[in-house]
């Protein structure tokens, strides 16, 4: 029974802590036990015989209750007990983690002169090389740490730990370094030149261009004039041959209109004026060479050079997809970067010899390249000098690349616009720039072009789902009307994930007072009266009670009809419209 569970849960508690040594003791204590148990179990609980007692009531009670007592100081003495030998525990192991500190203490004092000794040395071999006027070498030579104590710095780079101890290695290796030093200096001296010449190289070549472009302008209008002087001629010489029946002004008429029609000199014989031109070579036979010359220089596994011939090629006829296609098959090379990569930098580079960008898909391909090797400032450079042809696909890598590295998300944001502004998609221009938060910007360009659908502000909206950009195009600007209508945009926002950008504009609008909000419907001439209704009962569906009646309250008034009431209800909307008549 509960009541006798606690006694000897106690007893025994009691017993572990101060056990009695004595034999008769122990005989009497059991004998006692055993003779409460057994009266215990033929009377019931101590409670029960007390209640069913009468005469002796108050002297049970008064039994139970020191009995209790009892039990309470046996427990507490247990408790204490146990106290008392953690604590004597505790005081045992006190000696011993004092020596363990104490130990500690002397390791640690020991650290720190050896530290104060080294931080000592090494301020005075600072201070001697500070002052002293020796040769670098020499400097270097005489400071340089004893042996034992440069056993823990790292090993040459590009030599293992092995090599780097082996004498025969670090030979090889200071061999191989000097032939690279040998080659760096004569690379120096031949294939490298000053800044200074470079730029007068650059301008001389420029002056050259301009001539060469000039001269070809004249040759081409000397060839444009022998043309048309021939066909008269021939025509002259036709008329002297026939009967002259009628007269030369009659006879050249057609020859003189054919000649004044000619506008281009490709419409002539191209070998015409090769017999003239003691420079002519055999183009055919100049552009097949050098076609074979990259082509082995590609072979060869010299990405660079060949990267360099692409650049350098007349009329820019490696300037295609198949040879971007064998750089981009390229996957084993030295160094970091790629051979195409190499290639782009090239096509790009030759865009003023060439005068014509690359095709859009290249163009979207070399952008793609750069940006695989975060080379963001080769496509800035790229956009900037209108080397590329602009496409939507090309404005679409820029701003997916935006969207994952952060740190030039507004960079480009701005490229992508650009690319946009130039291949005419508007609406994606002015995403980028309600991206960076130039919301101004946006609205002037949306008014300014005047080549916005419904479709396109839809566009905005899912994309970028702004309510200052709401308020913007729903509201005038600078004297022009609205370019959109609340009730298209809050029925469009309110049918898509999330809908609070439609709820929150016209929950605005309600918070200026119940005119604004009816001032708002009633300027709205495009949305229809079902319209509104449906935006009431989203209202209603997204626990916004007070606009949907709001929303009615301004139907019914202008239409007739009864009030309209809400109440609530045990379904899932929490609410529901009871009562919508309109006559």
């Amino acid at each position: 029974m509960e009541g006798e569970g606690l006694p000897d849960e106690g007893l025994d508690q009691c017993r572990e802590v101060l056990p009695i040594i004595s034999e008769v003791d122990r005989n009497l204590l059991s004998h006692i036990r055993t003779y409460i148990e057994t009266e215990t179990d033929q009377l019931g609980s101590t409670a029960q015989v007390i209640e069913n007692t009468t005469a002796y009531k108050n002297i049970l009670t008064a039994i139970k209750r020191e009995y209790d007592e009892s039990i309470d100081v046996l427990l507490k003495g247990q408790k204490d007990s146990l106290f008392l030998q953690r604590k004597l525990k505790s005081m045992a192991s006190e000696p011993a983690t004092f020596v363990a500190y104490k130990n500690r203490v002397t390791q640690l004092q020991k650290k720190i002169e050896i530290i104060n000794k080294n931080t000592s040395g090494l301020e005075a071999r600072l201070q001697i090389a500070k002052e002293s006027s020796y040769p670098k070498d020499r400097l270097t030579e005489g400071l340089l740490l004893p042996q034992e104590e440069t056993s823990h710095f790292k090993h040459i780079s590009g030599l293992t730990f092995e090599e780097s101890v082996n004498v025969a290695d670090l030979c090889k290796h200071l061999r191989k370094l000097e032939s690279r030093l040998k080659d760096a200096k004569v690379n120096k001296e031949t294939k490298y030149v000053s800044v200074q010449i470079k730029t007068k190289i650059t301008q001389e070549i420029s002056q050259k261009m301009q001539q060469w472009e000039e001269l070809v302008t004249t040759n081409e209008q000397l060839k444009l004039r022998y043309s048309k002087l021939k066909i008269i001629a021939d025509a002259v010489a036709t008329w002297g041959y026939s009967d002259k029946s009628i007269s030369l002004t009659e006879f050249i008429l057609p020859s003189l209109t054919k000649a004044k029609s000619l506008k281009e000199v490709d419409q002539l014989w191209p070998g015409v004026f090769d017999d003239d031109n003691p420079g002519n070579i055999d183009e055919a036979a100049y552009l097949l060479e050098y076609v074979e010359s990259f082509t082995k220089l590609f072979d060869d596994k010299q990405y660079k050079a060949a990267a360099i011939y692409v650049a350098n090629c007349p009329r820019g006829i490696l300037h295609n997809m198949e040879i971007m296609e064998k750089f981009k098959a390229v996957t084993e090379y030295e160094g970091y970067v790629s051979p195409l990569l190499d290639f782009f930098e090239a096509v790009m580079n030759s865009y003023s010899a060439v005068r014509h960008p690359p095709i859009a898909k290249m163009s979207l391909e070399g952008v793609k390249c750069a940006l695989t090797h975060n080379r963001l400032d080769l496509v800035t450079r790229w956009v900037m000098q209108q080397r590329l042809t602009c496409s939507e696909a090309l404005g679409d890598a820029l701003y997916d690349y935006g969207e994952t590295e952060l740190q030039d998300f507004e960079t480009c944001m701005a490229l992508a616009q650009t690319v946009y502004n130039k291949c005419g998609v508007h609406k994606k221009a002015v995403l980028c720039m309600c991206m960076v938060g130039e919301l101004t910007g946006a609205m002037e360009y949306i008014h300014d072009s005047k080549r916005f659908s419904l479709d396109d502000y839809l566009f905005l909206l899912n994309n970028y789902q702004n309510t200052e950009l709401l308020r913007s195009l729903t509201r005038e600007w600078k004297g022009n009307p609205a370019v959109f209508s609340i009730g298209q945009a809050v029925l469009w926002l309110v049918s898509t994930d999330p809908k609070d950008a439609g709820f929150h504009l016209l929950q605005e609008i309600y918070d200026q007072g119940q005119g604004a909000l009816e001032q708002a419907i009633l300027n709205d001439g495009v949305s229809t009266l079902e319209d509104w209704q449906e935006i009431a009962d989203a209202c209603n569906a997204n626990s916004f009670n007070k606009l949907a009646k709001g929303i009615f309250r301004v139907l019914t008034s202008q239409e007739g009809g009864t009030v309209i009431t809400f109440t609530s209800d045990d379904d899932k909307d929490g609410a529901k419209l009871t009562e919508h008549v309109l006559l």
